[in-house]
C-alpha cells in the first residue's frame, strides 16, 4: 500500500530517560515491585529495582541485546542478581503472571516479548529492523514504511505519543 511519505530505512534515537518514565507510567503499580529504573550504556540496558516481600529486596537484570522483527520485540534477560547473588533465569518463569498483559508477555528461556502496534499511531506502518542499546537510550532502524495524514478530528494529529501538543514539544 502507497503512503503519502514513505522510507526505505530510517534511523531513530529513542532518549532513555524518557522511556524509563513511559515504562513506569505505563506498568503502573505491579506488586510486589517497589521501584524498578532503566539505565542505558553503550551496549548494555540495566534494569534496577526492588521486591518487597517481607523485606526490600534490590535486584539487577542485565540486557545486551533486543531483537527485533517487523513490529514484535524480543528482550533476552541475562546476568539477573538479587542482594547481589546470582538469580537462575528459569525465576523470571514465575513472575510471567503478574507482568501487565496488555503492555508485554513472557517467553521461555527468559525472555519478554512486546508488540509496538500499541505505540504506533494508526496511520503509520514500519518494520523494525535493529534495535542497539546506546549510552543514554536506544537507536533504531526501521526498515520500509510510511505513513499518511491522520484522519481529521484524530487527537494524533495535535499530540505526539507522550501527549505534548505539536507546538509544545520538549
Amino acid at each position: 500500500m502507497r503512503h503519502l511519505v514513505e522510507w526505505d530505512t530510517l534511523e531513530l534515537r529513542i532518549d532513555g530517560e524518557k522511556l524509563n518514565r513511559e515504562m513506569k507510567s505505563a506498568m503502573g503499580k505491579v506488586d510486589p515491585i517497589e521501584r524498578l529504573d532503566l539505565r542505558f550504556f553503550n551496549g548494555l540496558m540495566r534494569v534496577e529495582g526492588s521486591i518487597r516481600k517481607f523485606i526490600s529486596v534490590p535486584f539487577t537484570v542485565e540486557i545486551n541485546e533486543i531483537r527485533a522483527s517487523g513490529t514484535t520485540v524480543r528482550v533476552p534477560l541475562r546476568s539477573a542478581s538479587a542482594a547481589g547473588f546470582p538469580l537462575p533465569t528459569i525465576l523470571f518463569g514465575l513472575m510471567k503472571s503478574r507482568l501487565p498483559k496488555d503492555l508485554v508477555s513472557y517467553e521461555d528461556p527468559a525472555t519478554l516479548v512486546m508488540s509496538l502496534d500499541r505505540f504506533l499511531p494508526p496511520f503509520v506502518s514500519a518494520d523494525i529492523q535493529k534495535i542497539w542499546i546506546i549510552d543514554g537510550g536506544l537507536s533504531v532502524i526501521l526498515g520500509r514504511g510510511g505513513a499518511d495524514p491522520p484522519p481529521p478530528g484524530d487527537q494524533h494529529d495535535r499530540n505526539d505519543i507522550s501527549g505534548n501538543s505539536a507546538g509544545n514539544q520538549s
